[in-house]
């Protein structure tokens, strides 16, 4: 009975203490309009003197001085570029021609496979040398040599088995 009591009393505790967090919150959600609206007021006054001071024109022609000043810096970059050994009488398509023949090269050695990667080419030095060819199949097993598994273990003979 006592813990039923206890646990009632905790139950409206936790419940008063939803309901003032709840007031609380919709107090904060009424403030924060009024002091957003409030702010906007305070700052109209100066945002309006600011603006009078600010002309349109005046950022026009200084974006305008920007471009004027970039566009001579690049001419300078340019001019500082330039090479002074390089002949007036240069045939870009040759020069193209060249770069593709070098690209085209470069593909090659690189879809390529190296020479230590290739399979071995039959070379005749085994008929000059006179060597027997390379036994295929198994060969058989003499009488007196047991016969070995997969893993070169000499196998159960079948007798020995227990059934």
């Amino acid at each position: 009975m006592l813990f039923y009591w206890y646990g009632r009393q905790c139950d409206m505790l936790y419940s008063k203490i939803y309901n003032l967090d709840q007031v609380s919150f919709a107090s904060e959600r009424m403030n924060d309009p009024q002091q957003t609206a409030g702010s906007v007021r305070a700052s109209d006054p100066e945002l309006k003197g600011m603006m009078k001071t600010v002309r349109i024109e005046d950022i026009d022609s200084m974006q305008d001085e920007m471009m004027d000043l970039m566009d001579v810096s690049n001419e300078i970059q340019e001019t500082l570029c330039r090479s002074y050994n390089v002949p007036d009488d240069i045939d870009e398509e040759e020069l193209m021609g060249e770069l593709d023949a070098l690209e085209a090269d470069m593909d090659f050695e690189s879809n390529s496979v190296p020479s230590y990667l290739q399979p071995d080419k039959e070379t005749d030095l085994d008929s000059e040398l006179n060597l027997p060819a390379a036994p295929s199949g198994h060969a058989a097993i003499p009488a007196n040599r047991q016969q070995e598994d997969e893993l070169g273990l000499p196998t159960v003979p079948h007798a020995s088995i227990c059934t």
